[in-house]
This record gives C-alpha cells, structure tokens and sequence, in this order.
C-alpha cells in the first residue's frame, strides 16, 4: 500500500514538472531575449529615415530645421527622444513654437510656428508680436518696421507705449516710425504723415520730444495741438521738423526748408492767426500754447 502511494507521488510530480517545462522555458527565453535587447540598438531596427518640415516659413530655413533634427535623432521609431529634438529647434532665435510627432513607420514631423517681427529693438535685434526680443545672426533694414530703442531691460516699457502711440497717432492719420527711451528715461518719437494727394505721396517726417517728466500729460496736449499745427498754412508750407513738448505750458516748433533746417521766426502779426483760431472755436488753452510756441522758437 505504502509503495503504491509512493509511486503516485512520483507520478504525479514528473507530470507537474512536465506542464511547468514550457512555462520555465519562456521564462528563460524571455530573460535571454531581454539581455541582448538591452545592448541592442533599435535604431538598427526601426530608424527614422524621413523627416518632415511643415509652418508658414519666411525667415527660417526649412533645410537648416531639417539637419538640426536629423543630427538630434538618437535611438529608432520608438525611442527617439522627441523632448531632446525640440529644446535644440526652440534654441533658433526664428522659432517661437515647435510641435513634433512620429509618422509610421519611419518618420518625424515638426510643426514649426516662426516668430514675427513688428518692430528692430536697437541695431541689433527684433522685438516679436508677442513682446519678445530676439537676436537672429542677421537684422534685414530693409523691412518696413518701426525702430524701437532703450536701456537693456526696458523693452516692455517702450513696446506698451508704442501700442498706444500707434493707436493715437492713427487717428490722426500719422504712423510712428521710431520710438526711444534714452539712458536719462526720455521720450522722443518720429511720425510721418499718412496724408497723400492722388498718387503723391506728401508724407513728412516728425521729431517729437516728449522728455522724461509728466510723459501722459504732454503727449496729451502733442495730440490735441498736431492737427492745427499741421493744418496751419506757413507751417505746411514749411513743413514740421521738430516739436519740442518739453515745457510747462506750451510747446515749441522748429521747420524745415528746401534749403537747410532752421528755427522758424513767427511774423510780427502772429497774433492775428492766433485771434483766427479763437475765432473758429479753438480751445483757448489751444491757441495760448501756439502763442508760446512762436516766443519759444529759439529755444530748441
């Protein structure tokens, strides 16, 4: 009795070892296969062998894009690092946003969305749509932006006070062509004339001094004066070269000529075109600042 029971245990155990057999031998394989994966290149696998460049490009090189991701390709399909490829991209000063994703079986595609210029910062670089400064290898004078200048730092500040000198001058039908804070935190623009007659243009330029005190205040009184300025005859016939906001209650104007800038002298009977702005329903503090702009002349 006791040696049939003996070998029914036998029996039993060979038979449960027969079944474990395939189970051990996956295991086995299993550990073998992960030991040579472990030193094995995917990329001799699966390499990327196609990259795609797509965005609404003017200024970026869509060949250059290409060769920075090609030369930041480590690994296969699965295991390139998509994170790695894109902080090299965004190192472009021209790229403002990168988005990057796998194309089966092979491929990478980069989205690239380009920054976009509205205004030169200095000599040396763009300020974006978006506030930002950047510095590409090269700054093309030749595109029709406006210069914006300042102390390192300081280029929010002149940005927002563009934006609301665009918006200003626009109504008056003028554009800023430059705007600049100098090293002592004083203001100073140039405007131009938006104002043609048939297909003449009759543009000007303006230099205007707002100075670093109670900037609100005289820009408010520079709006409020230009258009009579400008719609004066001796003043357009001269044209407006300078306007000097820098004093308590008035202003000062110096024109231009053919010939040479000069200080511009108002006639002895300046005083009947000031009565004639009173007359045509001209503020009066309006024409007190155009009365002291005429004894202030000298003073630019």
């Amino acid at each position: 009795m006791a040696s049939t029971m003996k070998r029914k245990n036998k029996t039993s155990w060979f038979k449960y070892c027969v079944k474990a057999l395939p189970a051990l031998v996956g295991v086995v394989a299993f550990i073998y296969v992960a030991l040579l994966i472990k030193d094995f290149e995917m990329s001799t696998v699966m390499p990327i062998s196609e990259v795609r460049v797509s965005g609404d490009m003017i200024f970026i090189d869509e060949g250059e894009i290409k060769t920075i991701i090609e030369d930041n390709i480590s690994g296969g399909f699965f295991t390139v690092d998509l994170n790695h490829v894109r902080e090299m991209l965004l190192q472009k000063p021209w790229v403002e946003k990168v988005a990057l994703r796998r194309l089966w079986p092979d491929g990478i595609e980069a989205f690239i969305e380009e920054r976009k210029p509205i205004a030169f910062w200095n000599s040396d670089a763009y300020i974006s749509d978006t506030g930002h400064v950047f510095k590409p290898e090269t700054i093309d004078k030749s595109l029709d932006l406006p210069v914006l200048g300042g102390p390192d730092g300081q280029h929010n500040n002149v940005w927002k006070f563009m934006n609301v000198l665009y918006k200003e001058m626009d109504l008056l039908n003028y554009t800023v062509t430059s705007l600049g804070l100098d090293a002592r935190r004083a203001w100073r623009l140039k405007i131009k004339s938006n104002t043609t007659s048939g297909t003449e243009s009759e543009s000007q330029t303006i230099d205007v001094r707002l100075g670093r005190f109670d900037t609100e205040k005289r820009l408010k009184r520079f709006i409020r004066v230009l258009p009579a300025l400008a719609s004066e005859k001796e003043f357009a016939d001269n044209k407006i070269k300078v306007i000097d906001m820098r004093y308590p209650n008035g202003f000062a104007v110096r024109m231009t000529t053919d010939e040479k800038v000069t200080d511009k002298k108002l006639p002895a009977d300046r005083l009947t075109v000031t009565e004639q702005m009173k007359i045509q329903n001209t503020p009066h503090d309006l024409a007190y600042e155009t009365h002291i702009a005429s004894m202030r002349l000298n003073e630019v």
